[in-house]
């Protein structure tokens, strides 16, 4: 039987951190364990962060296993394998060689064991996504354990199978979180940097694998499901996405994308559904409001909404025409709040506003699953998504993709 595994295209992942990388947080382990127990191990730092966040993982199952499924855990029978793929050591198990598991970290079910790459995909992930990413990478592949105990896994498509691991991963990185780990800790900004991770090892949108992970709205959307919702959810996690992958997805022209009728139109009917007056705000070019900042800016006397064409011109390029209109939609959705007399400034009405841009953006016609993640990526990445009418954020990144989610699966009445 061949590995569930981890996709880890490291040279997508260097090329998805090709922007300036943010400086590197705390180490998540207060103090590591020794990978004397992990097979070809060579006792480094690598293998120590290793040892200690499957050691982590095995006990958080241990505790939650016979709560969720009424059955007492068993640890790896085949245990862990750490693999050189610059070497000429001895494959894992379920690799041929260990060029098999270059960039990569899997699950081999015929042997119950786990295996990861310590020359290229640990240390790319520390780098440019801290070590919270190699705690949801190894906690996602010990997910795929747990399916093979419970069964879950005979009959699962593949892209379900993996987003059920994503929420496993996400229920456990909340136990530690919530500080019960012996030897993790993961603050809120780590938290953000390991989901880019995500974001990164998702499938081309134009993918049909059998070993399908999902786009990138479908991976954190699972991550968050077990985050917030607990080990007990993930058994529902389907996969499904909001939108088909396409094969073809252009990026449109900028000029294009800055044409806002429909989002103003979409807006305009939501005002008008709950009662309110919809005046189209004054759409125009920069300088903006002095106390707003950001590509694109919101006035709120009269409502008006400010383009920085130029500072525009980088998320459409290095994202995607969708990250801009993400960017646009969330101002016209902060206008919405205002004429409907709603708070428009601190942390819930930014909610409310990466909320309604998320159902902007799943009731927009032929959503691509492109689009979607670009969507994803923007507002993981930027919080001008979230700014209130005082140009201030106080959202995480995790906070701000939990409300977009809510907004594009349960569309506006969802977001209050």
């Amino acid at each position: 039987m061949r590995a569930i595994g981890l996709v880890a295209l490291v040279s997508l992942l260097i090329a998805g951190a090709c922007a300036a990388t943010p400086p590197q947080p705390a180490p998540v382990a207060d103090h590591t364990v020794a990978p004397s127990f992990v097979h070809g191990t060579d006792q480094g730092d690598t293998d120590r962060l290793a040892a200690t966040i499957v050691t982590d993982v095995q006990r958080y199952w241990a505790a939650q296993y016979p709560a969720v499924f009424g059955a007492p855990w068993r640890d790896l029978d085949g245990g862990f394998f750490s693999v050189d793929t610059n070497g000429t050591g001895a494959p894992p198990p379920c690799a041929a060689d260990v060029k098999d598991i270059e960039g990569n970290a899997y699950y081999c079910a015929t042997v119950d064991a786990i295996a990861w790459d310590r020359a290229a995909l640990v240390p790319v992930l520390r780098e440019h996504y801290g070590d919270a990413s190699v705690a949801v990478v190894l906690a996602h592949e010990i997910g795929h354990a747990v399916q093979r105990r419970t069964g879950l896994d005979a009959d699962g498509a593949p892209i379900s199978l993996e987003a059920m691991a994503d929420c496993y991963s996400g229920s456990f990185i909340r136990w530690v979180v919530d500080g019960h780990a012996e030897h993790l800790r993961i603050n809120p900004g780590q938290l953000d940097r390991a989901m880019r991770a995500l974001i990164i090892f998702r499938d081309p949108v134009s993918t049909n694998s059998t070993d399908a992970h999902g786009t990138a709205f479908d991976r954190i959307s699972a991550f968050q499901s077990g985050f917030l919702e607990g080990a007990r959810r993930c058994a529902d996690v389907t996969g499904t996405s909001l939108a088909e992958p396409t094969p073809d997805d252009p990026n449109k022209p900028l000029d294009d994308v800055l044409r806002t009728d429909r989002i103003s139109g979409y807006f305009g009917a939501l005002v008008t559904q709950r009662g309110g007056r919809w005046t189209p705000p004054a759409v125009r070019s920069a300088p903006g409001c002095p106390e707003t900042t950001g590509p694109a800016q919101f006035c709120a006397q009269p409502p008006t909404i400010v383009l920085d064409r130029a500072a525009l011109t980088e998320p459409h390029r290095s994202i995607g025409d969708q990250a801009v209109t993400t960017l646009l939609a969330s101002r016209f959705a902060l206008t919405a709040l205002t004429e409907l007399g709603r708070p428009t400034t601190g942390a819930e009405a930014g909610k409310q506003i990466a909320c309604l841009t998320g159902a902007y953006t799943a009731a927009q016609p032929a959503l691509s699953a492109g689009d979607l993640d670009e969507a994803v990526t923007i507002t993981l990445e930027s919080d001008d998504v979230s700014r209130d009418a005082h140009g201030a954020n106080s959202l995480t990144g995790f906070d701000r993709i939990a409300a977009l989610r809510t907004g594009a699966i349960g569309g506006a009445a969802s977001c209050g």
